[in-house]
């Protein structure tokens, strides 16, 4: 995929700037990802690998960017979500 085949939502925006990503990083994640998973909590959206930030994409849109490989604490919404309580999270 090549970064200008994507449209970015307003919150990956917002967070690409209060988190200070770079433009770099995004490309590599995009166009070079060292690893695609699936979101378990969101069938049919995948979480795009690279640059040292994880991206989530729903079809050709970016929904969120994140750090990669970085464990934080369960947000309130996760305390009861499934899927994060069996996360290495806690089990790790």
């Amino acid at each position: 995929m090549k970064i200008t085949d994507v449209t970015f939502s307003d919150h990956f925006k917002r967070q690409f700037r209060e988190k200070g990503f770079t433009t770099a990083q995004v490309r590599e994640a995009i166009e070079s990802p060292y690893k695609i998973t699936d979101v378990r909590r969101y069938p049919g959206q995948k979480r795009y690998c690279g640059g040292g930030v994880a991206i989530v994409m729903r079809d050709n849109v970016a929904v969120t960017i994140y750090l990669d490989g970085v464990v934080t604490p369960l947000r309130d919404d996760q305390k009861s979500d499934p899927y994060a309580l069996n996360s290495r999270r806690l089990n790790s």
